[in-house]
């Protein structure tokens, strides 16, 4: 068991002094350090962030802002009840903001039109924050009467029902998964389209059109749902009544799991028979039998970008970090998709 390092009995929150003595730094240079780590000397930096992890030191926030007369406290918006939240860009935001020891404070903006902004003016009104991340979508009079009291940053890029747009709706991994089909022999594949109104959804379907056309490979028949198992499962039905489908492209996990309900209602082997990809790699999808193949998006590390440019505003004259490019897709390769099956072989009668 690794010993207590003096002065830090258990039960009992460290001290900036005991953070100062294990790291060989008097207390003021552990406080320069919290106000601005850049002006330490990265050796000395990191003497004090090894003794603050060592010691789990958390800063006291509140008298850190007495101390300064800064506000260490950051809201985040979200929405009230979407189903269609990105909750890991929120996960990724709130760990940037604790390691730049902020205190981030969740709360749901509802409503449309001036009840919104009503909302908005008695959240702000609310307490002294210093920044806000709004995953809500705001614009106009919303967004300028906000950024005069404090800098706001919106995250992502959704309309009113938080459809994803902009990079949020890349759909290029499309290509990358018909190829991986391609690469295991299939030759006929299908899609579960979502819905058309979300551009998400639009996107992934031109891609795999274009995909399975410049791949040279036969395009199975495209059926549209809604962003749910039930729905998908429907649509899977209406495609695998075509025996030559060898594999289905869904256009997220819960399609993706729709699909594979139908095709074992039918008798039908994922992947020995048909391969099934989705997208979005929900935590579940990994546990589903088979494990599910499909498209992470790096969304943590959207929200952690998000709250970088926040922080940045922060700081008078503060260096905005670069723009960040797609969501951050990749293909996770799992159980659910293999080779395509042998063609049976014909069976002759002798005369």
């Amino acid at each position: 068991m690794k010993p207590t390092p003096a002065g830090a009995g258990p039960g009992r929150a460290a001290t900036i002094y005991e953070v100062a003595r294990l790291a060989g730094v008097s207390h003021q240079t552990v406080s320069r350090y919290m106000a601005d780590r850049s002006k330490l000397k990265a050796a000395t930096s990191d003497k004090v962030e090894r003794a603050m992890a060592e010691l789990n030191y958390t800063p006291n926030l509140a008298a850190r802002s007495l101390r300064t007369r800064a506000t260490y406290r950051l809201l985040a918006l979200v929405p009230g009840a979407s189903p269609f939240f990105p909750s890991r860009m929120l996960t990724g935001a709130a760990a940037t903001a604790q390691d730049a020891g902020y205190h981030l404070d969740v709360v749901a903006l509802e409503g449309s039109g001036p009840e919104r902004t009503e909302r908005l003016r008695r959240i702000l009104d609310g307490g002294p924050f210093a920044g806000a991340l709004s995953f809500v979508p705001l614009a106009g009079t919303d967004l300028l009467q906000a950024q005069e009291r404090i800098p706001v940053v919106v995250a992502g890029e959704y309309d009113d029902q938080m459809r994803g747009q902009g990079r949020m709706s890349d759909g290029s991994a499309a290509q990358a998964i018909v190829a991986h089909l391609a690469a295991l022999g299939h030759r006929r594949i299908a899609h579960i389209a979502g819905p058309q109104a979300w551009p998400a959804a639009r996107n992934r379907l031109s891609v795999y059109r274009r995909a399975v056309q410049h791949a040279g490979l036969e395009d199975g028949g495209v059926a549209e749902a809604e962003w749910s198992a039930a729905s998908g499962y429907a649509a899977a039905q209406t495609l695998i009544a075509d025996r030559s489908i060898t594999a289905i492209f869904a256009a997220n996990d819960q399609l993706a799991i729709g699909a594979i309900r139908a095709l074992h209602e039918e008798g039908r082997r994922v992947p020995d028979d048909v391969s099934v990809v989705g997208w979005d790699d929900h935590p579940e999808s990994a546990f589903l039998v088979p494990s599910l193949t499909t498209v992470h998006m790096d969304l943590e590390a959207q929200g952690g970008h998000a709250m970088k440019q926040l922080l940045a505003a922060l700081k008078p004259g503060g260096t905005l970090p670069t723009e960040a490019g797609t969501a951050g897709t990749r293909l996770v390769l799992r159980e659910s998709s293999g080779p395509a099956p042998r063609a049976p072989r014909e069976t002759r009668l002798e005369p």
